[in-house]
């Protein structure tokens, strides 16, 4: 990920959690302005793709909760890189995901129970980052939101590596 950050590319103030109809919403406002079919020429036009290509992944990055969590702390001046989490934490998670490749590998029913589990785990981890960023402003201790990111990239490691087994 660039260190050029994200919410001031869309020109969107950083906020958790971040608002998807307002990065789809920047996003088309740089087409607006930049879209490449709009050149006058192949100089501007070159100029235009590359500022497209950055608006793009802009917006990417913060519809994806994991650079997206990055992108917040950065933009509060934190360090964003993840801190390891505990070794019980560890294992509890290999346990879930044991559960959970079982159920998606599973009946109809289990896979739908383990997909609604996902997506609760997922709006429980967001709501937890930003308890934990708040946490980390009153207190500057920003370690439980850094291992928010670290949480929320392996449910995203775990529900991604098991959706390509089932393709």
């Amino acid at each position: 990920m660039s260190d050029a950050c994200p919410f001031r590319i869309l020109g969107l103030a950083p906020s958790w959690p971040v608002d998807p109809a307002a990065v789809h919403r920047a996003r088309l406002g740089a087409a607006a302005r930049c879209h490449p079919d709009r050149a006058r020429d192949a100089v501007e036009r070159a100029d235009f793709e590359a500022r497209m290509g950055t608006a793009n992944r802009s917006a990417e990055q913060l519809l994806d909760p994991v650079t997206a969590a990055g992108a917040v702390l950065r933009a509060a001046g934190v360090d964003a890189t993840e801190a390891p989490l505990p070794p019980t934490e560890l294992m509890e998670l290999l346990e879930r995901r044991e559960w959970y490749e079982e159920r998606i590998g599973g009946s109809t029913a289990a896979q739908a129970q383990a997909r609604a589990w996902a997506v609760g785990e997922r709006a429980s981890m967001v709501t937890g980052f930003g308890a934990a960023m708040a946490a980390g402003h009153a207190t500057g201790n920003w370690t439980e939101a850094r291992r928010m990111i670290a949480r929320l990239r392996a449910l995203g490691r775990m529900t991604d590596a098991a959706s390509v087994r089932q393709d």
